[in-house]
């Protein structure tokens, strides 16, 4: 699938922790109780010296750190382990996503001066003040601005990724000129993933940590001006230009949610946390219709690799926000195909990076996996058909 002499990329979920309570977020049920199958750790200064050689860190070009259940931020080694990186190989380049409603301003002013010419922050803010925390549950805007302020004086590279609901549509243009005054260097906006076409699919339920219901956010009504001309971050399979025409607000949907929020105690809606089951013959079909999708790999085209809070190595993000997971649909075929060996087969606290990348599931397991048009062997990952399927 891939040589370990050729990685390029190398996208390290540095952390498992994190202040926020997204609502799609891997840690939490719908925003609501903690995910009981994920440790929350996160990954050493002498983890990175013992697991990633000088030569490795030489070979890689770029780092990536966007982590599926935790903030790169909420590291307490981050800067140092950013700091032997580039002691190591001083062209490195840096990417890193955050809510950035965490740290003080020294931090963000110390990442900014190391990542200066060779970094960029991704700063995930959606909406302004009155609506970034109706989907960013857990964080505060004034820490935020301060934050990308402090971050942006140094003159680093930055960018404002912005999910779009039908809560913040109408505010895209006005976050645009805050983000130019502030001097952020790009502005990215896009649907937010977990929305189908449908009218059961266009919304998310919203719970508390006791598994009690508190609101709705509905996807975006679709008649607003707006692109994305970022396709790397486009990982909704929607192209560019994805809303167009008129624009529509929905201001007093804030309002709507901000009511359901008051009557939460009278509601008697619940979720909580299970562990079900996967059954290999119940298959709608847009499952089946993904099973004959053609598998074109993008980590593998990119030369890229993912190494998550434990050290567990596989190809992309997508695989690993499924382990762990709930045992339900995507998760429990992933658990499977990559325990079939034994998790420790790649894991790093097991093996060398070498011996893991020339282990049989990198050798030839993903390719077969990929190849494997048969949805009812389990053989074939439907999160591999979701992100990287192509349609004959």
């Amino acid at each position: 699938m891939i040589d370990y002499d050729k990685i390029y990329d190398l996208q390290l979920e540095v952390s498992s922790l994190c202040n926020a309570r997204c609502v799609m977020c891997s840690r939490r049920v719908s925003g609501g109780e903690k995910n009981p199958t994920f440790k929350e750790t996160y990954l050493t200064l002498q983890n990175i010296k013992d697991w990633f050689t000088s030569d490795f860190l030489n070979q890689v070009n770029r780092i990536g750190m966007c982590g599926n259940y935790g903030d790169a931020m909420t590291n307490p080694e981050l800067i140092s382990i950013v700091e032997y990186i580039i002691s190591v190989n001083p062209n490195i380049r840096f990417t890193m996503n955050t809510n950035g409603s965490g740290r003080d301003e020294n931090f963000w002013t110390e990442l900014g001066k190391l990542f200066k010419g060779r970094g960029e922050v991704i700063f995930s803010v959606d909406g302004l003040e009155d609506t970034n925390w109706i989907y960013r549950r857990g964080t505060h805007w004034d820490k935020i601005m301060s934050s990308m302020k402090a971050y942006i004086s140094t003159g680093a590279k930055s960018s404002w990724d912005y999910l779009v609901f039908k809560h913040n549509q109408h505010q895209i243009d006005d976050a645009k000129k805050l983000a130019k005054n502030m001097g952020v260097t790009n502005f990215f906006q896009k649907k937010a993933f977990g929305f189908h076409d449908g009218e059961d699919h266009n919304r998310m339920d919203v719970y508390r940590s006791d598994g009690k219901f508190e609101y709705s956010i509905m996807a975006p009504i679709e008649e607003v001006q707006g692109d994305n001309k970022d396709p790397r971050r486009n990982t909704q399979g929607l192209g560019k230009n994805w809303l167009s025409g008129k624009k529509k607000t929905s201001i007093g949907y804030v309002s709507d949610i901000k009511k359901q929020l008051a009557n939460v105690e009278n509601t008697t809606k619940t979720l909580h946390w299970s562990y079900g089951g996967y059954d290999l013959d119940n298959f709608s079909e847009h499952d089946i219709a993904l099973s004959k999708t053609k598998v074109r790999c993008q980590a593998a085209e990119e030369r890229s690799i993912f190494v998550d809070h434990n050290g567990i190595v596989v190809p992309c993000c997508f695989i690993a926000a499924f382990y762990p997971g709930d045992g339900k649909d995507m998760s429990q075929p992933i658990k499977e195909f990559l325990e079939k060996d034994g998790i420790e087969t790649i894991s790093l606290k097991h093996n060398s990076l070498e011996d893991i990348i020339d282990g049989r599931l990198f050798t030839t397991g993903w390719v077969e996996s990929f190849n494997n048009y048969d949805i009812y062997s389990g053989k074939r990952l439907k999160a591999c058909s979701i992100f990287c399927g192509e349609t004959a």
